[in-house]
């Protein structure tokens, strides 16, 4: 497994501007050329540049798997239309607008925010075709923003309870690691994108949150 330290936009926060899966990478239309090539070639991805309402903080808005992404109300009918041109499968969610903060997912399960309201909790999980746990990290309901998962492990935020780093380890079967990334940054989706086959940190990510990156994602 390939381990990088890259940006996106100049932004050592990859994970407010990407969403990944094992086949795709939604990435910003404003992405450099050298770092679009970088994370194709990593995680070996078709990557597909777009925009979410009309935002580039695809991250943040939206979060997904192999099955596709879901996505919030606000995407305009444009950007979901290119988006199924382009054969991603997409699922509009509608009430809360930054899933991606709100979710984190592999291809079997996932974590769900409890801000997430129950009916789609259920659109969520059977969209994606994933068992969900509804829970917090860190005492914190940016349950997206607080965890990476992939098929091979996870890391959380740093700050997660003992009580909540096994009840995350137990429902995905995985190991895991409790680590910060982009040099204390407590919220590791927002700075850490990953699938099987590649980890990118952000740039600011010190050779120990690395290390520490590495254990948890399975690298």
């Amino acid at each position: 497994m390939r381990v990088l330290r890259e940006t996106v936009k100049n932004s050592p926060y990859l994970g407010i501007f990407c969403a990944v899966s094992e086949k795709t990478a939604l990435v910003p239309e404003s992405i450099e050329k050298k770092e679009l090539k970088k994370m194709q070639e990593a995680l070996e991805v078709e990557a597909i540049k777009t925009s979410i309402a009309s935002s580039s903080l695809i991250g943040v808005l939206c979060k997904g798997n192999s099955e596709g992404f879901v996505v919030p109300e606000i995407i305009e009918k444009e950007e979901l239309k290119k988006l199924e041109n382009q054969g991603v499968k997409v699922k509009v969610i509608k009430g809360n607008l930054a899933l991606g903060n709100l979710i984190a997912a592999n291809d079997k399960k996932a974590l769900l925010s409890p801000m997430i309201p129950k009916k789609c909790q259920k659109e969520i999980s059977e969209f994606l075709n994933v068992e969900a746990l509804q829970t917090k990290i860190a005492g914190n309901e940016l349950t997206g923003s607080s965890a990476v998962v992939s098929n091979s492990g996870f890391i959380i935020n740093m700050h997660s309870s003992q009580k909540e780093f096994d009840k995350i380890k137990k429902f995905l079967t995985l190991e895991g690691k409790a680590t910060t990334a982009n040099y204390g940054d407590p919220f590791v989706g927002n700075s850490v994108i990953a699938n099987s086959k590649a980890i990118i940190a952000g740039s600011l990510s010190t050779t120990v949150e690395i290390l520490k990156i590495q254990e948890g994602l399975g690298a």
